[in-house]
């Protein structure tokens, strides 16, 4: 009875595989032999590919431009390229634009990032553009919003609340009250509003917008002077050193907040 146990046992590790084995199986492409794990050679399919390697740039060209095309920061950077060539086409005699200016915090330290800002004797047009897609909920009182897109949801600051900030740092640097200032948000993505939304906030339209503000809020001394100091301001700034600065103060904000 032993002998025939131990037959037995040597028969089912005669059919094991080394555990040695089962993972250079997995790493090095092999075939079976006679029951003997055999590596492939893959030498003769992979030298002619390496001798055209030149014909595989086009592809890899490709793969890497679509996934450019693809990033948020590519569709935020060609979403503010378009708002700006949708502003060129306001009259240039009656509305001046700036664009990407950085101006003292009104309330903490470090600044605050404006993207679009024209000046005109309608009033001065304080522009924030947000990159979203799909369905966005919110109000104007509420403090987050929220973006779907199928089951997935993401929060984040209610840009009015944000654009307020904005109006404020420009009160405080150009010394005027806060009815001179007309604030809107505009989505430049594909979006679509699922709660009813303030007239100031737009996903299409904002030319139109703009210009249906007719009424004189400026005269043209305040004009002059207003676009003198945001002239003065965007040759002043050196947006490298500026970006680098503001993205610091909004990490050490954050962290505050979050401790």
């Amino acid at each position: 009875r032993l002998q025939s146990r131990t037959s037995i046992h040597k028969r089912d590790l005669s059919h094991a595989v080394h555990p040695t084995k089962k993972i250079l199986r997995g790493i090095t492409p092999s075939i079976r032999s006679n029951g003997q794990i055999m590596p492939i050679d893959l030498k003769p399919m992979l030298d002619p590919l390496l001798a055209n390697w030149y014909l595989l740039l086009p592809l890899i060209f490709i793969g890497i431009l679509f996934k450019i095309l693809k990033s948020p920061i590519f569709k935020g950077w060609f979403g503010e390229k378009m708002i700006n060539r949708g502003l060129r086409k306001l009259d240039p005699t009656q509305y001046q634009l700036f664009h990407d200016l950085y101006l003292p915090h009104p309330t903490e330290t470090g600044t605050t990032q404006i993207d679009h800002v024209v000046v005109s004797p309608f009033g001065i047009f304080v522009i924030e553009t947000k990159n979203y897609r799909g369905w966005i909920f919110g109000n104007a009182k509420q403090r987050e919003w929220t973006q779907q897109i199928y089951r997935k949801k993401n929060r984040f600051q209610n840009p009015l609340h944000q654009n307020k900030l904005h109006v404020k740092a420009l009160m405080q640097f150009l010394d005027l009250p806060e009815d001179h200032f007309l604030p809107v948000v505009i989505f430049i993505g594909d979006t679509e509003f699922k709660t009813e939304m303030p007239e100031n906030v737009l996903n299409r339209g904002l030319i139109d917008w703009i210009k249906k503000h007719a009424a004189i809020r400026l005269d043209t001394g305040m004009v002059e002077h207003v676009t003198s100091r945001l002239n003065q301001l965007d040759r002043n700034t050196n947006r490298t050193k500026a970006a680098r600065e503001h993205l610091a103060a909004l990490n050490e904000r954050h962290r505050c907040d979050v401790g």
